[in-house]
């Protein structure tokens, strides 16, 4: 109950922020060199380290998870453009005639690997939850919020410009201000939900072990 009470303050802290913070403090709080984004990395390779720790026997499904935490933790510090300038992630990066052929077929390869990192994280979740009855257990139900909060927070990141695009309809300042405040602070919220699962997990359900 305590953790649930955390998330309510906590999201209510999200609430009054574009309301009390002033437009600089504001956009440094919410930046890529923000508290909320350089916290996002220490919750994903803080996340990792608690599945290396606390999961026994450690088998393949928790060095996956692991795994894919350290590729959040990178992605949220940018690594996936820090060697190439654009994100090797973007469709762009691979269509583009001027790069080296061995740059496009080495990025190509990890990102492969990473795709099939989350195909599999997926299917370890969607087992456990659906199949195995895992979502009416502790650790079932934070893993689906947790899960829920990456769908949650990819929407309101995308809704301002499919909005403005597709429908012309632009958004006021601090309804774009509540939209980015909310889309940072359940991305930084999202390893914390996750690794408080897994902990839980192991006197419970457990689904990496």
């Amino acid at each position: 109950r305590r953790i649930v009470w955390l998330l309510i303050a906590y999201t209510l802290m999200l609430a009054l922020l574009p309301l009390v913070l002033n437009e600089q403090a504001f956009q440094w709080t919410f930046s890529e060199v923000g508290p909320f984004e350089q916290l996002s990395i220490a919750g994903w390779l803080g996340t990792a380290v608690i599945v290396l720790l606390r999961i026994r026997p450690l088998r393949a499904r928790a060095w996956a998870f692991a795994l894919l935490c350290l590729a959040f933790a990178a992605r949220e510090a940018d690594w996936h453009k820090l060697f190439t300038g654009e994100s090797f992630l973007k469709n762009s990066f691979y269509r583009d005639a001027a790069r080296p052929f061995e740059e496009k077929l080495i990025c190509g390869a990890i990102a492969l690997f990473l795709v099939a990192l989350v195909l599999y994280a997926g299917l370890v979740i969607a087992r456990f939850l659906f199949l195995q009855g895992g979502w009416r257990s502790r650790s079932g139900a934070w893993l689906m919020a947790g899960t829920a909060l990456v769908v949650v927070g990819k929407l309101i990141d995308r809704l301002p410009a499919v909005l403005s695009v597709d429908y012309g309809i632009e958004l006021g300042p601090l309804t774009k201000h509540y939209s980015a405040a909310f889309e940072e602070g359940l991305e930084m919220a999202h390893p914390l939900i996750l690794a408080w699962s897994v902990w839980i997990s192991q006197t419970g359900r457990r689904y990496l072990s």
